[in-house]
């Protein structure tokens, strides 16, 4: 086991506190059926001994399996088991070779890794750039015309919806929305068709009608944009296809040039999408570039990530950014855990400072969805039944936090300035990370 790992590291692993807590539970030999490992893994049963979750840990680029049905990895069980090697490994037996399911998880996790390195591998050239551009130009104008007919009729529904008036949604069943979002499928606008799915949640709500107007607003500058793509500046079109649901092969993005420096995890999401997919946006910024990544992987029916990354944790990576009027989406070409002190030097000093630079974001990309920033000097109080941020010139932003995240902001400034790290969608800042007398923490 890698010598950082220590129980109290491990712990630091869990997704939240409250796996953390149950992990500890489970970090007992006598609750386990077979505990077991060789010098890659570790592994055991525990459970029902008829039908017994298998559980594993990978240390090579520390990797959890688990067959619980728990969807956020790593669980406690993964967790629990970690802990128990790290205080108790001599009760561990040896064993050369693991079982079958063990086996097959190691060796796909192997040929990921061999196929990543091999994509890496290529040097960027002029050629190559060159080859990827025509590419990239002769998919823009293929989806074109695949999406030619979907934005006609789209466009002549939101029109005739604006001449009757947003009453006339009231009522509507469900399938009216779904029927028109699977013509759009059809038309592979699949983006704008997950929008339209969603038009009834939000008529749920109180203020429906200012919601809904916004929505269609958006949906109709982005269907007037995707007729008029091929008068549009390249980087935007390539954000217009990333929307439309068009995705960049890893090999053309690994062919780009990279972008080397360290880079802290200031941020961690999870969310769940479509079905059983679940979808884990982490944040990165670079301390000599003092730019902003995202990292976006997915895990399909609670598999778990293939590598995990906790905030606070220094990557010595090179970095790869997507086609785009407003780079944000990136992946690792390379990297490894570094040890170096980090210091974080492209923060907002007054939330003036944090408006322009989402106005200048905006100017380039009108379809950002989440906006990174770094807050310096600002103070986190309860103010009129909601947590806000309050700069030194006494401007508020409004935060999207659950009360424990909140109250935790709140005692940990104890009333004075403290540097926030998070998301903003135009409407609502989203915490991640603080920091607090030059110590970083997690939320």
């Amino acid at each position: 086991m890698p010598q950082e790992l220590t129980y109290e590291h491990i712990l630091t692993l869990a997704p939240d506190a409250g796996t953390a807590q149950r992990a500890k539970s489970v970090a007992h030999a006598q609750r386990w059926h077979t505990i077991e490992g060789n010098g890659r893994a570790i592994w055991g049963t525990l459970g029902d001994p008829n039908a017994p979750y298998r559980i594993a840990v990978d240390f090579e680029r520390m990797g959890f399996l688990c067959s619980c049905p728990v969807r956020r990895q790593p669980c406690k069980h993964g967790i629990g088991l970690l802990l128990l090697f790290s205080k108790a490994n001599h009760l561990f037996q040896l064993v050369e070779t693991p079982p079958t399911w063990l086996a097959d998880w190691l060796k796909k996790r192997s040929e990921k890794a061999e196929k990543t390195s091999a994509e890496a591998a290529p040097s960027r050239s002029p050629e190559a750039e060159t080859a990827l551009a025509e590419k990239r130009k002769q998919n823009r104008e293929k989806r074109i015309l695949q999406m030619a007919a979907g934005l006609a009729e789209l466009e002549s529904w939101l029109l005739d919806l604006f001449r009757q008036g947003l009453a006339t949604l009231e009522g509507q069943a469900t399938s009216y929305f779904n029927d028109l979002a699977a013509r759009m499928v059809d038309a592979k606008l699949g983006t704008l068709a997950r929008r339209i799915r969603q038009l009834p949640l939000l008529m749920t709500e109180a203020n429906w009608h200012e919601k809904i107007l916004s929505e269609l607003g958006e949906i109709y500058l982005l269907l007037r944009a995707f007729q008029r793509m091929e008068t549009l500046p390249e980087p935007l079109q390539d954000d217009l296809l990333s929307l439309a649901g068009v995705n960049f092969k890893k090999e053309d993005i690994l062919n780009l040039e990279a972008i080397g420096d360290h880079w802290l995890v200031v941020g961690q999401t999870e969310e769940a999408e479509d079905g059983n997919l679940l979808a884990r946006r982490t944040w990165l910024i670079g301390e000599g570039t003092e730019k902003t990544a995202l990292l976006l992987d997915f895990s399909w029916g609670g598999q778990g990530f293939e590598v995990m990354f906790k905030q606070g944790t220094v990557l010595k990576a090179e970095v790869v950014f997507y086609p785009s009027a407003w780079p944000q989406r990136a992946i690792l070409k390379k990297f490894e855990y570094s040890e170096a002190a980090f210091s974080l030097r492209n923060g907002h000093p007054k939330l003036a400072t944090f408006a322009d630079a989402y106005a200048g974001a905006l100017a380039e990309n009108p379809w950002l969805g989440r906006f990174p920033a770094f807050l310096e000097n600002v103070v986190p109080i309860f103010h009129q039944k909601q947590f806000v941020l309050v700069d030194s010139e006494r401007k508020q932003l409004p935060l999207d936090t659950d009360e424990l995240k909140g109250w935790k902001m709140v005692a940990l400034s104890c009333g004075r300035p403290i540097g926030v790290f998070g998301t903003w969608d135009g409407d609502l800042f989203t915490p991640l990370s603080v920091v607090v007398e030059g110590q970083f923490r997690g939320l």
